[in-house]
């Protein structure tokens, strides 16, 4: 089969998913996994920039919330409250500082962390999609060729809930919302069937909430390459990774839920 380049692997990504992962059943190279890690690093460490502000503000105020919760909570005992509280206005100091001084050393050293981050969170759901692909259908896919499918779609879009980006992680995500937000002024914003509700107070409505288009779209792709991996039709592909990702959802969906009781 002809080789087919990185570029033209993109066009094919947003526009015939069928396509894109022509070749990775033969195998795969590290570049073909580096060069999308590099490109979704770039636009999580330079987009945000943008609306910089607005996420420390939105921390601050998050962080107030929870100083305000441990004041009024009266079964924590005073040591341990106040152990509590005093590691909580250390946070206060940083979000000040990282405001004055946003190209220090300290407030910049976490950017080095963002593609490990990525790679594992990519590595994480690439595995289980191997125990579905290699020990439920009796395929033999090795994990690199199951790891660049998944990491291809992070171009389109992903949940960054465990890297406290409320906007996502996907690159064609961000760049879409980036203005957005800044018109929003808000961080919180996934294009889902969430926008309905006045108030997302439920785990159901979190759920629904989870269900960004963008998201579902990278997992739909996820699909595609899923079939083509496995040499299965495509919508055994889609639901093979449709069920894993809607545990995820469902998981992420109820820590979201017990973080918001919690803070009140």
């Amino acid at each position: 089969m002809e080789s087919i380049s990185f570029l033209q692997r993109i066009i094919n990504l947003f526009f015939t998913p069928s396509k894109a992962f022509d070749g990775f059943a033969d195998g795969v190279s590290y570049k073909d996994w580096l060069y999308p890690l590099l490109i979704v690093t770039a636009g999580l460490v330079i987009l945000p920039l943008f609306y910089r502000d607005i996420s420390l503000d939105e921390g601050e105020y998050r962080l107030k919330q929870a100083i305000r919760s441990i004041e009024n909570n009266a079964d924590i005992p005073e040591e341990r409250r106040t152990a509590i509280l005093e590691k909580m206005y250390d946070g206060e100091d940083k979000i000040a500082d990282s405001r004055e001084n946003p190209l220090a050393f300290r407030n910049m050293w976490g950017y080095v962390f963002i593609p490990l981050m990525i790679f594992v969170m990519a590595a994480f759901f690439a595995a289980i999609l191997l125990l579905v692909g290699n020990f439920g259908m009796g395929g033999k896919v090795k994990f690199f060729q199951m790891f660049t499918m998944v990491m291809m779609t992070y171009l389109i879009g992903g949940n960054g809930f465990f890297m406290n980006m409320l906007p996502g992680v996907g690159t064609l995500e961000l760049l879409a919302k980036t203005p957005l937000i800044i018109m929003k002024e808000s961080t919180s914003l996934v294009l889902s069937p969430g926008l309905i509700f006045d108030e997302i107070d439920t785990f159901l409505k979190h759920f629904l909430n989870q269900l960004d288009i963008f998201r579902i779209w990278a997992m739909v792709v996820m699909g595609f390459g899923f079939a083509k991996l496995y040499n299965k039709p495509t919508a055994t592909g889609i639901m093979a990774v449709g069920f894993p990702w809607l545990i995820l959802v469902s998981i992420g969906a109820a820590l979201i839920k017990a973080n918001s009781v919690a803070m009140g």
